[in-house]
């Protein structure tokens, strides 16, 4: 049974007052520290602008973006290589003889299979497996279509980066990358200073080189090789381009040893050295630079220098009577992209050189711009091959049907 409360007491109270020795309270933050949440945030805001606005800054050089429109500058006397050769991406002059070595490809098909810039339709037309060696006299201003003889019949054909390694003053060694369907690879050739034909004779496949791009040949089987993406397709590659991860490499390959030589490059393009390699020049297209290496003894490569440029460089070539290199390049890549895209429409693709020289008063590089197109003419320039002795500068282009370019060398150059 229940009882009643007596009417003389009082129940506890659950809501009076409360005692300070049972109230809870949150320490006060102190100011010191509540000043370095501040800064700590400052400081987060700040590199984050500085990180976005370099991007967008590197991004829109990359792209072209802000540079204006190109006119013609140093072009007179230009005029291009009779006979119908298109897409001839590199040259390399043998100087002795007075011979450019180059391959030239179809510009309409490079825009179905041409695994660097992400066209992977491997069931274009034959055309586009069908690229053609060429040597090209700077003397005679003629070329030959070179057999490729001992290649497997049916082999697919698609050049891009070459090497060349002398074996004596007319035997050579040439190193080409070909982005076949079933994988790039490094197909070894020979040729003898006026021979007909190239002599096939091997086939180089290797793990580390996975999207080669260029190729600096340094013995009769040994050559550094540039890649110029991590991945060569889907989402990844997607991603490594949009962000600019400096994701290439230059890999040092021989049948004794074969590894990473120089790491996180901006798309490592194309590479070349002095005349007794002991410098190396390397195109990083992303963040548009050159990076200046020396190798060392177990063929690892050690940066000297990086030289900031103002437009997509895409192949260095070296010039050993200046000392020199002319650096060859896209002023409006993003326009070259969007023409990719455009089958049956001729690719417009505004270029520019420049020469990189000594400057014996800073002790560093200067800069000179000494040949400027709006693409009317030089379309896609990928390289620029000078030949002092006989006068003559090559431009190659990429993508064009305007294959070579012939010019007499520029005031400057």
């Amino acid at each position: 049974m229940a009882t009643k409360n007596p009417t003389n007491l009082k129940e506890p109270s659950t809501s009076g007052p409360t005692t300070k020795s049972t109230m809870s309270t949150k320490p006060a933050v102190p100011k010191t520290t509540k000043k370095n949440y501040i800064r700590v945030g400052v400081a987060i805001v700040a590199i984050t602008v500085a990180l976005t606005q370099n991007f967008f800054r590197t991004a829109s050089t990359d792209l072209g973006l802000f540079l204006g429109d190109i006119q013609p500058f140093n072009t007179a006397g230009c005029e291009v290589v009779p006979g119908g050769l298109e897409a001839c991406e590199d040259i390399h002059l043998h100087r002795e003889s007075g011979l450019a070595f180059m391959t030239c490809g179809h510009a309409e098909a490079r825009k179905d299979w041409f695994p660097p810039m992400a066209k992977l339709n491997a069931s274009a037309d034959d055309i586009a497996f069908q690229d053609k060696f060429v040597i090209y006299n700077v003397a005679t201003g003629k070329y030959e279509e070179m057999e490729l003889v001992g290649l497997p019949k049916g082999t697919d054909r698609v050049f891009h980066g070459l090497g060349i390694h002398e074996r004596s003053p007319t035997e050579l060694t040439i190193f080409a990358v070909n982005h076949r369907r079933g994988g790039s690879v490094i197909e070894v050739l020979e040729y003898t200073i006026g021979d007909k034909v190239v002599q096939y004779k091997e086939t180089i496949r290797h793990e580390l080189i996975h999207t080669p791009n260029d190729i600096l040949a340094t013995g009769p089987r040994s050559f550094y090789v540039t890649n110029d993406h991590k991945y060569k397709s889907g989402y990844k590659r997607d991603f490594e381009e949009l962000l600019r991860r400096s994701s290439g490499n230059v890999i040092y390959y021989s049948p004794e040893s074969t590894h990473i030589a120089y790491d996180h490059v901006a798309s490592a393009n194309g590479i070349t050295s002095n005349g007794d390699q002991s410098l190396i020049y390397l195109s990083a297209c992303y963040g548009t630079g050159l990076h200046i290496l020396r190798a060392t003894p177990d063929h690892t490569l050690v940066e000297q220098e990086y030289i900031k440029l103002d437009f997509y460089n895409d192949n260095p070539s070296y010039d050993p009577e200046t000392d020199s290199v002319f650096m060859t390049g896209h002023v409006k890549p993003l326009t070259m992209v969007m023409g990719l895209k455009k089958k049956g429409v001729q690719l417009n693709g505004p270029s520019k050189i420049v020469k990189i020289s000594k400057d014996v008063v800073s002790g560093g590089h200067k800069v000179e711009t000494v040949l400027e197109d709006d693409g009317g003419l030089i379309s896609t320039g990928s390289v620029s091959a000078v030949d002092q002795k006989r006068g003559v500068m090559l431009v190659g282009t990429a993508f064009s049907n305007r294959g070579v370019v012939r010019c007499p060398i520029p005031q400057g150059a």
